[in-house]
């Protein structure tokens, strides 16, 4: 060890991206995870900060984007621009080629065009077809190559790989394939969505063998304003966010089923105007989100009255043949205290 030199660690995006390393960026389909190497790369390629990393030197760097499931012109060109890149700074292979980690192209783009940043998205196109992902001793050789090329040249390579199917396990051993996917990575991103929010995205920092693990990051996806939006950033992992979604689909639970049997003891006769329901429930202190969440289980249809304005009528699932409206349908809506008067007198009966 007295012979070996210390050498010191360099970044692209302390502390999320090493140069000279692997790192895996997992996700479910459809997270975003593609967008958000897309405004990576466009960060490199103008010297600009990734959300608020500073770029280990402030000026433009060059990115090698290899993609096998998206279209280059009409997907990824195309966040490119919306992200801000510089084009001239970035390049890829147009053409459908059977690349993977050992091809002699992959050294040859490395070389030639000596990128800062590489991504191969998705990491499973790039291992080979006749490769079993789950066995370490088949992996191990390929992924020992692109993480040698990436030493070899100084160059950040980033997997873009997928979350396996059953949804169970921590986010380490969620991601598909054997565990030297991960054990080969020097850095550990995970993409998901926050519980509760629509469009809120978490970015959180699950491995980091070179430095102290990075805060997690929230942004939003929104193309109308340059692709992705910082939106702050919190200590919690991607356990935490699962552990919250559980809980609220556990706690959830209870609520659905109260507001389920609620419509259906005050649908007596399989329809009623979807107003007078709505104010029964706050009267019963039944949330809009229970009430719309039991409507969808339950199958609930929704047609409009024939009276000028119409008004809205829920009918249950075998009540759908058309029927005089009777009174319930066409009387006076009821005020909210009246309504609760009802309510009260129903109870006591």
């Amino acid at each position: 060890m007295s012979d070996v030199k210390e050498e010191e660690i360099t970044w692209i995006y302390q502390p999320y991206v090493p140069r000279g390393k692997v790192t895996i960026c997992a996700a479910y389909p459809g997270t975003g995870k593609t967008y958000l190497l897309c405004y990576m790369t466009a960060c490199v390629s103008t010297g600009r900060s990734f959300f608020n990393q500073v770029p280990f030197k402030n000026e433009p760097g060059r990115a090698i984007y290899l993609t096998a499931e998206d279209g280059i012109g009409d997907t990824i060109k195309k966040r490119l621009r919306i992200c801000g890149a510089n084009m001239d700074n970035i390049a890829t292979v147009v053409e459908k080629t059977a690349l993977q980690f050992d091809s002699p192209e992959i050294e040859d783009f490395m070389r030639d065009f000596k990128p800062d940043l590489m991504i191969f998205d998705p990491f499973q196109a790039y291992i080979g077809a006749e490769i079993n992902m789950n066995a370490p001793n088949e992996t191990r050789d390929k992924l020992n190559r692109i993480a040698d090329l990436a030493e070899k040249y100084d160059v950040a390579v980033v997997l873009i790989c997928h979350f396996n199917k059953n949804g169970k396990g921590d986010a380490i051993t969620r991601v598909l394939g054997s565990t030297d996917i991960m054990g080969i990575c020097r850095s550990y991103i995970a993409l998901g969505s926050v519980p509760g929010e629509d469009s809120m995205k978490f970015m959180s920092h699950e491995k980091s063998s070179l430095a102290k693990r990075g805060k997690t990051i929230l942004f939003e996806i929104d193309p109308d304003n340059g692709g992705v939006v910082y939106l702050g950033e919190n200590n919690l992992t991607m356990d935490d966010y699962t552990a919250i979604r559980n809980k609220k689909r556990v706690n959830n639970a209870p609520a659905i089923e109260a507001a389920k049997q609620f419509i259906v003891t005050n649908m007596p006769e399989g329809r009623r105007l979807a107003k007078e329901i709505k104010n029964l429930a706050t009267a019963n202190k039944i949330s809009d989100g229970s009430l719309q969440r039991a409507r969808e289980e339950l199958g609930i249809i929704t047609k409009k009255t024939k009276e000028y304005p119409p008004r809205s009528i829920w009918i249950l699932p075998g009540h759908e043949e058309d029927q005089p409206e009777e009174p319930r349908l066409v009387q006076e809506e009821l005020p909210i205290d009246k309504l609760l008067n009802s309510v009260s007198t129903e109870e006591s009966q």
